[in-house]
């Protein structure tokens, strides 16, 4: 398909090249472009065709590359390889193109011969439908046969097949006229309802079944034409409103006439349509003021053109555009790409690019353009939420000049330059609101050096360069959830494992308190310790014998009563919590206002001191209930609960 669009693009610039200098100064000279419709076909004599009616009110050369044989948008597009047609396009103020009905009645006669399982060719039943003398018995019995195959018409397989074709190749011929003629005014004519004032009750499925394929179709032309700056004429709203038939079809008893093209009064109302998409004439111009000097290219791609390129791409395809310098994406071009199968990779600077997926890109809702500009080794992000995630090879920060969500997910595609391919790019991003880092995802850096990150919002993001991922490999932790940053920060910094082969971290259950003490010993590094002299309850030979003899050793516990006994397996509340922390933290002097926690009574006297400490340091922030906030002391500490208690505290430095 790019081949030919090269080779039409080539065709049209030779022959601009070669015309003398005053064909190319013309004014107001206007080719129609089209098939039977622009032709005039069916008019009697003394009628004149929409090109005619429009050339005459604007007082244009009219100039016509039309045909009445049943042109499809196929053999226009091979048409504009012609010497004479590309002389005519090249020398064009105005251009009109006006196909697809031949398109859509194809598909038609395709679709209906595959409903009668070969016993018509579509030929026959074209033939059938049009031909003879016009009239057409709606009471045969294979009329009726064919007739009653049309519902299912809009959503048909030859149906789609068209208009996707149609849309190619109307990219194609867009495309080719702008590149051999960049100032000419286009306007593209989308189709009607030929059968829409036939309110006969015979003939209801045939007006149904045209609306809803003409309104596809006409969807897809205003899809294409759109982001191109091409308008399109709405040729199907005046003869939907239209009070007279604009068309030529008829029904009478079980007779009927089809034909699909318009009367004198249809071509007065395509006129109309044309007319009211042309700049508006001057009626007193001013003289002429000497040209200015022709500014310099705005920098950055043309985004019409990578519009109408991404429209006739290839399902599957890669549309590279260099962005030139220019970071910004306009709404226009993503409108352009929605919703197809298409990919467009956008290359902001070296080493950076951006790659949208269509299918990834919302069709039915308003999007907004997007800067896509990034700067790499920024430091936007503070130190201490860094350290907590940074990885073996350590990390780098990444500032998007986006700011909040895209509307759809983006790949990043960076190069990391010296960074052995297998590394894990551990993507991260910054909410500034909350201060918090929140994984996005992972990617592995290629030989290549580059690490392909999915984005769908800015600003801020870290990735943490390390020897393994950092999503969470326990069965029973989820992502997304409030514990999941907490329960990441304290398998990656070793300080909880998990249960037997670290498979499973339990999250819901309750922390015990040799479990505590595991966890301070872990953050500790593990120093020798001797496990003489351990409470009468704690066995010198289970798992967590150094761990107690350590936190006791230490004064981070202080067992209970006189020291005899500690309570390996006892689950350590919320307040008990806050009180270790306290120990570990070298019992800082701190004030904060528990009464604003609804169950603040409900503390013991001895916690006291330290959960203010641990409320006014952000360790601890509550929990959320209705109607407020509560510290519930007394319940058990979950080890999730547990994680987020020592990540807060790691958090502050």
């Amino acid at each position: 398909m790019r081949r030919r669009l090269f080779g039409l693009a080539c065709a049209l610039a030779l022959f601009v090249g070669l015309m003398p200098v005053p064909a190319l100064a013309l004014e107001g000279v206007y080719v129609a472009l089209g098939d039977s419709i622009a032709d005039g076909y069916g008019l009697a004599e003394d009628e004149q065709a929409f090109p005619e009616l429009v050339a005459a009110e604007r007082g244009y050369e009219l100039k016509t590359v039309t045909s009445s044989e049943g042109l499809t948008s196929a053999d226009l597009l091979a048409q504009l390889s012609d010497a004479s047609v590309a002389a005519q396009v090249a020398s064009a103020d105005v251009i009109t193109i006006t196909v697809g009905g031949n398109d859509l009645m194809g598909a038609l006669y395709d679709y209906l011969a595959a409903q009668t399982l070969g016993t018509m060719t579509a030929e026959q039943i074209e033939a059938m439908l049009t031909g003879g003398s016009g009239a057409l018995d709606l009471g045969n019995p294979a009329v009726s046969l064919v007739m009653g195959k049309l519902a299912d018409f809009p959503a048909s397989e030859q149906a789609t097949e068209a208009i996707a074709t149609l849309g190619t190749n109307l990219a194609d011929i867009v495309s080719g006229i702008k590149g051999a003629n960049p100032d000419v005014t286009i306007v593209v004519t989308n189709q009607y309802n030929p059968y829409g004032h036939l309110d006969d009750v015979v003939v209801a499925a045939v007006v149904s079944a045209f609306d809803q394929g003409v309104q596809t179709l006409n969807a897809a032309l205003q899809n294409l034409a759109t982001p191109a700056g091409v308008p399109v004429a709405d040729v199907y709203a005046l003869f939907d409103a239209s009070a007279a038939a604009p068309c030529n079809a008829w029904v009478e008893g079980t007779m009927a006439n089809l034909d699909f093209h318009p009367n004198a009064l249809g071509h007065e109302l395509i006129a109309q349509a044309v007319e009211a998409q042309l700049p508006a004439a001057d009626p007193d111009p001013e003289p002429t003021p000497d040209p200015e000097p022709t500014p310099d290219p705005e920098p950055g791609p043309n985004w019409t053109e990578v519009a109408l390129e991404v429209a006739g791409a290839e399902p599957g395809a890669t549309v590279t555009v260099d962005m030139d310098g220019t970071t910004e994406v306009p709404a226009a071009a993503l409108a352009a790409l929605a919703g197809r199968d298409v990919t467009v990779r956008l290359e902001v600077s070296a080493g950076v690019a951006w790659e949208i997926d269509g299918a990834d890109v919302p069709k039915d809702v308003e999007l907004s353009g997007i800067d896509l500009g990034i700067e790499l080794n920024t430091t936007g992000i503070p130190s201490n939420l860094v350290g907590l995630v940074s990885g073996a090879l350590g990390s780098v920060q990444v500032t998007l000049a986006h700011d909040g969500p895209f509307g759809f997910e983006a790949t990043l595609v960076v190069s990391l330059g010296d960074v052995p391919a297998g590394v894990c790019a551990n993507a991260y991003s910054y909410d500034e609101a909350s201060q918090s880092l929140r994984y996005e995802g992972t990617a592995v850096v290629t030989p290549e050096g580059e690490a392909r990150l999915t984005v769908d919002h800015a600003s801020h993001w870290l990735v943490s360069l390390d020897v393994r991922s950092h999503a969470l490999s326990f069965a029973d932790a989820e992502e997304g959830r409030w514990y999941s940053e907490a329960v990441r920060w304290a398998w990656l910094s070793g300080a909880m494992r998990g249960y037997g082969d670290g498979t499973v971290f339990g999250v819901g259950d309750d922390l015990t308190r040799a479990q505590m003490a595991g966890v301070l010993y872990n953050l500790a590094g593990k120093p020798d310790v001797s496990t003489a002299g351990l409470p009468s309850d704690c066995n010198p030979n289970e798992w967590y014998a150094e761990c107690v003899a350590w936190a006791l050793s230490e004064g981070v516990f202080n067992g209970y009563g006189d020291g005899s006994t500690f309570g390996p397996d006892d689950p350590l509340t919320r307040e008990q919590a806050a009180a270790v922390l306290h120990n570990a933290a070298g019992e800082p002097e701190a004030e904060a206002d528990l009464m604003s926690f609804s169950d603040a009574d409900e503390v013991s006297p001895w916690a006291r001191e330290a959960l203010a400490w641990a409320v006014s340091s952000g360790v601890v922030n509550g929990v959320d209930v209705e109607g407020g906030r509560e510290l519930q002391p007394g319940r058990a500490c979950t080890r999730a609960e547990m994680a987020g208690l020592m990540m807060n505290l790691a958090a502050r430095g």
